[in-house]
């Protein structure tokens, strides 16, 4: 039931926190946020650091560059943009780490099912790509070069983009068959 209770606050809350363009507000629910995990606080802070460093530098930065050239205020947007971006990706951590996501879903038989097919996916390519990993640096003989780092990505990445296409499609017959479509 906690499960579930979580569920619907992240929903709520995911639902505000796009809505509402008050800097104040997000202050105070970061606030709030970071009471309800003190003891997670630096696991959660610094996942969340590194999962918007590169996404939201770029962002912030270009946008600047660009009112600078408009001579447009850009101030408040960007502390707007940034506490937004960084109270949702903090949310969305505190809530994976306090909560059984099949508990959350178990309302649901579809979703459920959904969650299931997503969570074997994921686990699935976690797996995979660790392989390569192993597999790549256990051919390495002297210092790699970025030349091979960057055809290995490259590999890796059309790899897991044809692997998502035909899985994919195998996965929409699979509920098809199932019933969970009407074409």
């Amino acid at each position: 039931m906690k499960d579930k209770i979580f569920l619907v606050f992240y929903i709520f809350s995911v639902l505000i926190l796009t809505n509402v363009h008050n800097i104040h507000f997000f202050l105070i629910f970061l606030s709030i946020l970071i009471l309800f995990s003190v003891k997670d606080f630096l696991f959660i802070l610094k996942k969340t650091v590194v999962s918007l460093l590169f996404f939201n530098a770029v962002v912030s930065i270009t946008y600047v560059f660009i009112s600078v050239l408009r001579n447009e205020d850009w101030i408040d947007f960007i502390t707007l943009f940034n506490l937004r971006v960084f109270s949702l990706t903090y949310l969305t951590f505190f809530f994976l780490k306090n909560v059984n996501l099949f508990k959350a879903f178990s309302f649901s038989k579809t979703a459920m099912f959904l969650l299931t097919l997503s969570y074997s996916q994921i686990n699935n390519y976690i797996k995979v790509f660790n392989d390569f990993k192993l597999a790549y640096r256990s051919r390495l003989i002297s210092k790699e070069k970025k030349e091979n780092r960057y055809n290995f990505i490259k590999s890796v990445s059309g790899y897991f983009l044809r692997k998502s296409v035909s899985s994919s499609y195998e996965k929409t017959q699979a509920l098809k068959s199932r019933g969970f479509f009407n074409d």
